[in-house]
């Protein structure tokens, strides 16, 4: 209980979890109303093309449940997660601050068990992080079923709708928490720490993409792509799949099981 307390009391006195969160929220909610927007903007312009026999019924840009995460998720093309990213920061700033300022070495002065101060700051984050997004995934829905045309938002439903956003955005950011923990651990500088964790879902994997067959062979390999597996943020019907939405959770944990399993060993190993 005190290496929670302790790991509290750290999380909720700095600046930056609370700039962090913040962000995390206005990302969450300021573009699911303005995708909104662009939702209605577009739905005009389909039945425009739709009465001049341009587009067919079946083109429709209907909301689905699946773009009430999109704030924190982002999607796969064009448009990154900001909203994950604000947690990524949040969490790497937690390690790497505390090595910044040496106050790493009075926690294990404290705390001899590494592994459990580890944990423990990854879990809090994980927690808090996994219930929040949970609360702004419910919220950026009720924004779109509120804001979006009735014929548009037809397919926006609590009851008949694919639900998988709900509980996938959650896990995805509890597994991303980690991820950075381990990364903030392992690196150490803050600047080193958040350029990988930015660049690599932001640009490298998606770049990969763009080198014809063989980039999109390896492209379903990375790790990121497979957390958009199962979050519904890429193309589930893609050829290059060799598995599902649930492979891609399962391979996108054993990634940061690998990651924060070496950052506790190597946090073990090595003088703080």
């Amino acid at each position: 209980m005190g290496v929670l307390a302790a790991e509290r009391i750290k999380l909720t006195s700095t600046k930056s979890p609370v700039w962090c969160t913040v962000l995390l929220v206005v990302f969450g909610l300021g573009i699911a109303a303005l995708f909104s927007l662009a939702l209605n903007a577009s739905w005009r312009v389909f039945q425009d093309q739709l009465a001049e026999g341009k587009m067919q019924p079946a083109d429709a840009p209907y909301a689905e449940n699946s773009i009430a995460g999109l704030g924190i998720t982002g999607l796969a093309q064009g448009m990154p997660g900001f909203g994950y990213l604000m947690v990524m920061i949040l969490a790497a700033l937690a390690v790497t601050s505390e090595y910044r300022f040496g106050t790493i070495k009075a926690t294990f002065l404290a705390i001899p068990n590494r592994t459990t101060v580890l944990l423990t700051k990854a879990g809090l984050i994980a927690v808090a992080m996994g219930l929040l997004s949970l609360v702004l995934t419910f919220l950026g829905f009720f924004i779109f079923k509120a804001m979006v045309t009735h014929d548009a938002g037809t397919h926006l439903s609590l009851t008949n709708g694919d639900l998988r956003v709900f509980y996938a955005v959650p896990v995805f950011i509890v597994l991303i928490v980690f991820l950075a923990v381990g990364v903030g651990t392992l690196i150490r500088q803050s600047a080193g720490a958040l350029s990988l964790l930015i660049v690599w879902p932001v640009i490298l994997e998606p770049m990969v993409g763009a080198f014809g067959k063989i980039g999109h062979q390896i492209q379903v390999l990375l790790p990121f792509q497979n957390a958009g597996l199962f979050l519904g943020t890429v193309d589930e019907k893609s050829e290059y799949w060799h598995w599902g939405p649930w492979g891609g959770l399962i391979y996108f944990a054993a990634f940061v099981a690998v990651v924060f399993g070496a950052a506790l060993f190597v946090v073990n190993k090595r003088d703080a």
